[in-house]
């Protein structure tokens, strides 16, 4: 590790127990670094927070951007070293996205051996799949990151009635093996001896005394350091040993996996109970996060009122309740869906099953050019695109994840909802209810055949290049432990709320400004009755002197520029009022049935769409003639279907690829798709007839 990623560690090292009187002399470097790397599912988590006690907090390592535990913890003669728990990984030596969780883990690991600081890598391995951890071994030797091999799962392995040799394994790898269960308490007196040892191995000069290998594995390791030969399979198949009986409950629980892939991967009901259980997952964004949103929505009315009591009703009062504050509500209204598809997605994964999903629906997503694991992102999509670009993350492939990242925002969200229900109540409730839910299912259908498109697009474009194969290893069944659940989930949501927040935050203000503030030189319109009382207004003028009323939004920024616009937006059928929705909504695409109430004068729009429906519909133009027909509503339809209309989409994508480039282009490219077919689909409609 770098000089500077020392510097960077030395805060989380602050916080833990200071050194006892037993304590040693604390190395010139910096406190020891212990970095725990393994497979996903290998069971490190696990072994992390049985080290650590479940006391970490965030790393800020220089040049890391995905979020890093760390945690000082005491070895035996009082040493403080510090471990790092890196995100999983499956090899050091293929293409990644840098991005992802294993291009972290392989950027942390790129500089392991800079500096003076004393450093352990520490290797988790499933004891259950000895084969494939000792690939990622293998690797790691040759790339001269001799780890410690701690094998986990070892209560699994004996239930099983089979057991490691762990001393042939030492000599044929020439690395120091431990076997322990992380549900063991004692299996953390176990790994920080280990870790010690090696400490105080490490200044010896061969690469066995630097490893700390034992006397069984220094027989081999010079050679096997420098030039590891040993086949992973034959040394696992050589290292496992049967139990002398093993009695029915064993030879059950061995066999559970298979018994239970050939029901889950059947070719015809694996693919059901697949999509029945991603719909419980969908449905249980809305059941569990809903109640929840609907409570962080009341508190922060509660604070706004409160605020509002406070200031008064000027532009002060509304930039901190209508800016501010619902900019807050933004943030929080997506945090319990953020953590409800983390709490999901960790508990698929780490149950052994989100593989096999992957595996049944990869044949599907290929015609796409996507894989198996894809699918997931996509399905989130349709609940919220903010936690579905997050869940990307699961991808490996760098092409691949770009494409799923700027395709996500073409999935049918919820928040898109009210506006296609304002819709079609406004234009299509003359035709009856067939006709109006012909129409939404048409939305959604629409929604997914765009990205479609725009995937087989990309995947010729902008992301074009060979991809990574999929390659899936099918864990054994197991169950999920709830603190590394918990602990993931809370991790996530900081993250979301630290760097999605603040942007979230930021571009709430500047719509308030646009939607409240007036255009420089407009002048703002009086309704009548305020002309009517003028002279009586003028008397209490003192009064009132220090009482800022609120612009109308005629005359707002937002206005001005949904005016300006109406050249541009006229051959969709949009006037400045559908314009002005259009930009209110970017903060929050339910936001546009409010802005349009706020025009067309209706109060609590978000709550009854039927007066502001009859509004719209009753809307003229200058010349009397009516402004809007189903031809407008068809055309908004088309144009809401593609444009990305979220603010929040726009800053997850700007924190998954590090720069505004890909932001920019999904907005470029949403855009301008979302206007072409709004044109095509207004004007079409007139040579159709359609009134």
């Amino acid at each position: 590790m770098t000089a500077a990623l020392d510097d960077a560690s030395a805060d989380a090292d602050a916080r833990a127990p200071r050194p006892g009187p037993v304590a040693r002399r604390e190395p010139a470097g910096g406190p020891p670094l212990v970095a725990l790397l393994g497979r996903p599912n290998s069971g490190k988590s696990s072994l992390f927070n049985r080290l650590t006690g479940g006391g970490a907090r965030v790393g800020n390592f220089p040049g890391i951007t995905v979020d890093i535990l760390t945690a000082g913890v005491r070895l035996a003669d009082g040493t403080l070293a510090t471990i790092a728990d890196l995100p999983g990984l499956y090899s050091i030596e293929s293409v990644v996205d840098p991005a992802t969780d294993e291009g972290v883990a392989r950027r942390f690991l790129d500089g392991a051996g800079d500096g003076e600081r004393p450093r352990v890598v520490v290797q988790v391995l499933d004891a259950t799949q000895l084969a494939l951890g000792l690939r990622l071994t293998r690797e790691l030797v040759r790339h001269g990151l001799a780890p410690l091999v701690v094998a986990t799962q070892r209560d699994v392995l004996e239930g099983e009635g089979r057991g490691i040799d762990l001393g042939a394994l030492e000599r044929a790898i020439g690395l120091p093996v431990l076997l322990v269960s992380a549900r063991d308490p004692g299996a953390r007196g176990a790994v920080l001896d280990a870790i010690a040892a090696r400490l105080d191995a490490a200044a010896g000069a061969t690469p066995a005394a630097a490893a700390g290998a034992t006397p069984a594995a220094a027989a081999g390791a010079t050679a096997a350091a420098a030039a590891p030969t040993w086949d992973p399979d034959a040394v696992a198949r050589a290292a496992y040993v049967e139990a002398p009986r093993r009695d029915a409950a064993a030879e059950r629980r061995r066999t559970f996996t298979a018994r239970a892939d050939a029901v889950l991967l059947h070719p015809a009901i694996g693919p059901v109970l697949f999509l029945g259980l991603m719909a419980v997952l969908f449905a249980a964004v809305f059941l569990v996060a809903t109640p929840v949103t609907e409570v962080l929505d009341a508190a922060i009315g509660q604070l706004g009122a409160l605020v509002s009591v406070a200031l008064g009703d000027g532009l002060a009062a509304s930039f901190i309740v209508d800016g501010l504050l619902g900019g807050a509500g933004t943030v929080l209204a997506f945090m319990p869906q953020i953590v409800v598809l983390t709490v999901a997605m960790e508990l698929l994964e780490a149950s052994g099953y989100l593989a096999r999903g992957a595996f049944l629906i990869d044949r599907l997503l290929q015609l796409m050019g996507l894989s198996g694991r894809a699918f997931l992102p996509l399905l989130m999509g349709h609940a919220c695109a903010v936690p579905a670009v997050h869940a990307t993350r699961i991808l490996r492939d760098p092409r691949e994840r770009l494409t799923a990242i700027l395709v996500v925002p073409l999935m049918a969200c919820s928040a898109r909802i009210p506006t296609y229900a304002l819709l079609l109540t406004t234009f299509f409730a003359a035709h009856g209810p067939w006709v109006q839910a012909l129409l939404f299912v048409a939305l959604y259908v629409a929604g997914i055949f765009s990205g479609l498109i725009a995937t087989l697009v990309l995947r010729r474009t902008a992301t074009r290049g060979r991809s990574l194969p999929m390659v899936l290893e099918m864990p054994a069944y197991r169950s999920p432990e709830p603190r590394v659940v918990a602990r993931q989930a809370a991790q996530v949501a900081w993250r979301f709320t630290r760097e999605v927040g603040t942007v979230i935050l930021a571009v709430s203000a500047v719509l308030w400004v646009l939607l409240q503030v007036p255009m420089p030189g407009a002048a703002t319109p009086e309704p009548p009755a305020a002309a009517a009382e003028a002279p009586a207004a003028a008397a209490e003028a003192p009064a009132a002197a220090a009482e800022v009323t609120e612009t109308p939004i005629e005359s707002s920024i937002a206005g001005s520029v949904g005016r300006a616009l109406e050249p541009i937006t006229a051959p969709l059928g949009f006037d400045w009022r559908i314009n002005v929705g259009l930009i209110g909504s970017f903060g929050a695409r339910e936001v546009m049935v409010g802005t349009l109430g706020v025009i067309f004068g209706i109060e609590d729009a978000d709550e009854t769409s039927a007066p502001l429906a009859e509004r719209i519909r009753d809307a003229e133009r200058p010349d009397g003639t009516r402004a809007y027909s189903a031809r407008t509503g068809l055309a908004l339809l088309a144009f809401f279907v593609l444009a990305c209309q979220c603010m929040s989409t726009v800053a997850a994508i700007r924190r998954e690829t590090r720069t505004w480039r890909w932001p920019a282009f999904v907005l470029a490219y949403s855009y301008a798709a979302a206007y072409v077919a709004a044109l095509v689909v207004y004007q079409g409609s007139r040579l159709l007839g359609i009134p």
